[in-house]
Formats: structure tokens, sequence, C-alpha cells
């Protein structure tokens, strides 16, 4: 059952604690999707990537959070964010990373289009099977850098990107789309209904519903991982 929970705002620390402990948490059988805002200006980095390297590269001024997912260096200031957590008893949790990516752009692509908005996938940006022979110098920023299948304007500009984490428990998707991409008017509300449609039809898990949600959200465990994503540890391990 995939349940859309309600939009919600919290700070980088909060809104990265809340994906973990969910992840940590659902019952079988469960996949959720669910929006939310950022109360400050933030900046959300991949989990691998070195902080120094994401400081040098970030404006001044905005909160810095390492996620738990991989990816980028991902501006939260003009995005439209969203989580899709799938317990591991679904089998949309074991497909392979890349297909499961695929298949989630193209749900993005295909409701752009319904609401007359051009995109395309973007193509492998090296041979398969082969690495760069060259480092970057900086840390990687995810719409600037787009990845395989990441969704994009037909000029190649970055509109929706993601990143995952697999754990013992399922999948955590965090993704991504720029409003500077969509006219000013975009309908996210219908965007995200529609959006969730198509999650469910692509990955069938079908549509449903919570009457209580609150058991959903484990409070103790929710502090005790905004504990962890607001540490110096945790931001700058690496």
């Amino acid at each position: 059952m995939l349940i859309q929970l309600p939009n919600a705002f919290g700070n980088a620390a909060t809104n990265m604690a809340i994906d973990s402990a969910l992840l940590s948490a659902l019952p079988q059988g469960i996949a959720l999707f669910r929006h939310y805002g950022w109360s400050e200006p933030a900046i959300t980095f991949g989990y691998t990537q070195h902080f120094q390297a994401v400081q040098r590269t970030a404006p001044p001024g905005l909160a810095l959070c390492r996620r738990t997912t991989g990816g980028g260096i991902v501006d939260h200031r003009n995005d439209w964010t969203y989580a899709l957590i799938i317990q591991n008893a679904l089998p949309a949790a074991k497909l392979p990373a890349t297909e499961f990516y695929e298949k989630l752009h193209r749900c993005i692509q295909k409701n752009l289009a319904q609401l007359s908005i051009e995109s395309r996938l973007a193509s492998c940006p090296r041979k398969c099977g082969t690495t760069s022979a060259t480092k970057a110098p900086a840390a990687d920023q995810c719409f600037i850098t787009p990845a395989a299948n990441d969704v994009l304007q037909p000029s190649g500009k970055k509109i929706a990107g993601a990143a995952m984490k697999r754990s013992r428990e399922g999948l955590l998707v965090q993704g991504s789309i720029d409003r500077a991409c969509l006219p000013d008017a975009f309908d996210f509300n219908t965007f995200a209904s529609k959006f969730v449609e198509a999650l469910s039809k692509t990955f069938a898990i079908p549509v449903g519903h919570s009457d209580d949600l609150r058991a959903l959200f484990d409070g103790t465990k929710i502090g005790e991982e905004r504990t962890r994503f607001s540490s110096t540890e945790w931001n700058q391990k690496r």
C-alpha cells in the first residue's frame, strides 16, 4: 500500500531525520510518499561527499546537512523536494538501482507531458563500465552535473534528480525538482497527486490511506535522528 503523507516543513536536520526514521520503522508492505519544504536556506549533500569540498562550493549562509542517500549537492532554496520510502517486502524495493531510477523519472516525465511541459531523460554521460580519468576539482552539484536518466529540459537543463539508499528495512529515495525550470503557475498539488498515481501503477503498489498516521512517526526515533543530522560528527565525517 502506498500512502501519501501530508506536506510538511522543517529545517535540514529535521527533514533528513524524518526520512531516516520512517525508513527504519515502516510496517511490512507499506510505501510512503511525502513532500516537504524548508524552513531555512539549506543545502544537502551525498553521504560519500567530502565536507570541505562541499563547503568550498556552497554559497555562504546556508545550512549544510549530509544525507544518508548518495548523489551530489542539492540547493533547496528553490526546489520541490519529495521522499519515497518503500518497505523491503515490496518487490519495487529490490529492483536494480538503474532500472528503478529510470522508472521513477519516467513517471515525472509522463506527468510533465500531461501538463504540456516537454522533457527528456539524460543519457549516460560516459561509456558504461568506464570511469573518468580525472577527478572533479569540486564536489558534484546535482543540478549542474546530470546523471543518467535525470529529467532534463529539451535544452539539457536539469529539471529533476534523485538519490537512493538501501537498507535492511527497505529503499529510501530523496528527489528534487527545480522550480525554476517550470512555469510560475505550475500546480504542484495536482502534480503530486498524479505523481503518486503514476508511482503506484509503475511499481505495482496500490494507493491506500491510513486513519491514524501517528503510528508511522516514532517521536523518540525522530529526535535521535535529528540530533545525528545536526551533529558536526555526522556532517564532517568525511
